[in-house]
């Protein structure tokens, strides 16, 4: 398909708007003086008949007054029309009545007889016709003895056999019978009309040529810097922004476009400048990145670890408090039967000699239970001592969850700052950063809590400690108290009095071990609910750091796609040459 360039389009432009009004204003003009010469002509043509009828009709006044016979009138007004003829019965053309170069008068009479003429006087035309076979000598005569009007026909030219067309206009003089005409040939006054068409022409072509060199040169003015700058837009397209800035001297709109394409240059060229220095920032950033969530998952690896050593300690604690329970229920159950036993030997101690006996056999069995149960009040201190160790260990587990917490606060909050250094390309990022640092504040939270129960848990240990040296203590007496009963029953029957007030001491100190064993029992309920509280807690911990670590994957995916988009921009950015 044909192209159009602006200059080409300004050229055709411009020849349109030079030659359709020149060539319009030509037709016009030659179709306007061609109908002002026609009217002209038409006018001229009718004055000079009407003055030759005038002329005849005074000449007829001279023959009614006798001053001239008619023949002599008529040959008279046929000179005065046209000349003297001559003697090949010609007559001349009178110069000196202007109807066109080739225009003459003749006359004619109502059966078409030629009265006067220059060349065919006297022939008889009534049946001349057009090739068409119109009879135009009938329709003139017709005419003219309708008042007078013109007729068109082509008829040869004077002294030629060639045709031309002609205008004659005719009017019946009614005093001689005559039909007097003028006719004129169309081509005498056409050199008029071809010599205006043919200054209109030498006007257009000169015009047209001074008109296309003007519009060339200003075709030329606005299309260069166009071109230029078309060019440049098209090597910057391409990705090269190391062309020159385009200076044009124009100052209108293409001077305009190209100080603006400049400037469009110039930012493209910082664009991607800034675009190149980004992507590296942002791939550095996401380096960082991943080497921070590689650190945090690891960490988060660790406190899982640590956290599930938590659960298993709290799982065998709570198992040894479980045994420690039922070995208290146990020795509730001899303490209730050593207050029973007691009793009875308090109430036997008046009796016989051989409910003394049986008192003895008696105080024999309570000491053997009473160094079991001595013994296993020294078992259980030792469980809950290894329960407070344990209860130290869990603290420091969560000393080290609290600063993991804390370490990846910082690396979340560090992360921010370097996405709020990014910018807009930084903001997912950033999002990233602050549902991590969320997610460190809430494992310090839980570690808080858990550091909590923890120090509930030793504060009850150091409380449940005490209570199990009273009761060893207490044991102990028992234990004294229960030889000395031996001892008694074997002195009973020397000193019942002295049996009675042991046996009532015995009685005494049992009364007082149940006590005590109910305080440790109760004291082993607080240790167990606690224990269940920090295995929920663990738990929760444990729940916190799985999502944690679900978070620290989507974060690593996320720097993933940060360092594909970051070398995805470096590619962009390389494509251009500055």
């Amino acid at each position: 398909m044909f192209k159009l360039t602006i200059r080409k389009k300004l050229l055709l432009v411009s020849f349109l708007l030079l030659v359709v009004p020149i060539i319009t204003l030509g037709l016009v003009t030659n179709k306007l003086s061609g109908d002002s010469t026609h009217a002209l002509v038409q006018t001229g043509l009718k004055n000079n008949v009407r003055l030759a009828v005038e002329m005849l009709n005074a000449l007829d006044k001279d023959v009614q007054k006798g001053v001239l016979t008619k023949e002599d009138a008529q040959n008279q007004l046929r000179v005065m029309l046209l000349g003297e003829q001559r003697a090949d019965h010609t007559r001349p053309i009178n110069k000196q009545i202007d109807l066109g170069e080739n225009g003459y008068f003749f006359v004619l009479d109502e059966k078409g007889e030629l009265l006067a003429h220059p060349l065919l006087e006297g022939q008889n035309i009534w049946d001349k016709q057009t090739a068409d076979g119109t009879r135009y000598i009938q329709n003139m005569i017709k005419t003219a003895q309708s008042g007078g009007g013109f007729t068109y026909y082509d008829w040869p030219l004077p002294n030629s056999k060639k045709e031309a067309s002609k205008l004659t206009y005719s009017e019946l003089a009614t005093s001689w019978g005559w039909i007097i005409s003028a006719g004129s040939y169309m081509q005498d006054y056409d050199s008029g009309q071809r010599h205006i068409l043919s200054v209109l022409l030498i006007t257009l072509g000169i015009c047209t040529a001074v008109g296309i060199t003007l519009f060339t040169l200003f075709a030329l003015h606005i299309s260069r810097p166009i071109i230029r700058v078309a060019d440049q837009a098209e090597r910057v397209a391409k990705g090269d922004l190391s062309g020159e800035e385009i200076i044009v001297s124009n100052r209108d709109e293409t001077g305009q476009l190209a100080v603006s394409f400049n400037s469009l240059t110039n930012s493209l060229r910082e664009l991607a400048g800034n675009q190149l220095l980004s992507a590296n920032a942002l791939a550095s950033s996401s380096k960082t990145l991943s080497s921070v969530i590689t650190e945090t998952t690891q960490a988060v690896n660790q406190t899982s670890h640590a956290i599930a050593e938590v659960a298993a300690s709290n799982e065998t604690q709570a198992s040894s408090i479980e045994e420690t329970s039922r070995a208290m229920e146990e020795m509730a159950t001899g303490i209730q039967r050593i207050a029973i036993t007691s009793t009875t030997a308090f109430e036997a101690s008046f009796g016989t000699l051989k409910e003394a006996e049986n008192g003895n056999e008696l105080s024999n069995r309570s000491t053997v239970q009473m160094t079991a149960v001595s013994n296993t009040v020294g078992d259980l201190s030792g469980i809950i001592h290894q329960l407070g160790d344990r209860s130290q260990q869990i603290g420091q587990i969560v000393e080290v969850i609290q600063e993991i917490s804390a370490q990846t606060n910082l690396l979340a909050l560090n992360a921010s700052i370097e996405a709020a250094r990014a910018g807009e390309n930084g903001r997912g990022f950033a999002v990233v950063a602050s549902e991590i640092r969320k997610l460190a504040e809430r494992s310090n939270d839980s570690a808080t809590r858990v550091a909590e129960l923890i120090e509930d848990i030793q504060s009850d240990i150091h409380d449940a400690v005490g209570s199990m040296q009273k009761g060893e203590h207490e044991v102990e007496v028992s234990v004294a108290a229960i030889r000395e009963t031996g001892d008694a029953f074997t002195r009973i029957l020397q000193a019942t009095r002295s049996v009675v007030e042991q046996v009532e001491e015995a009685s005494a100190a049992a009364e007082q071990m149940s006590a005590s064993s109910q305080e440790i029992a109760a004291a082993l309920q607080e240790m167990e609910r606690v224990s269940s509280n920090t295995a929920g807690a663990a738990q929760n911990v444990s729940a916190a750091t799985e999502e944690q670590l679900a978070s620290m994957e989507e974060i690593a995916s996320s720097a993933q796609k940060l360092s594909q988009m970051s070398e995805q921009m470096k590619q962009l950015a390389n494509k251009f040459k500055m």
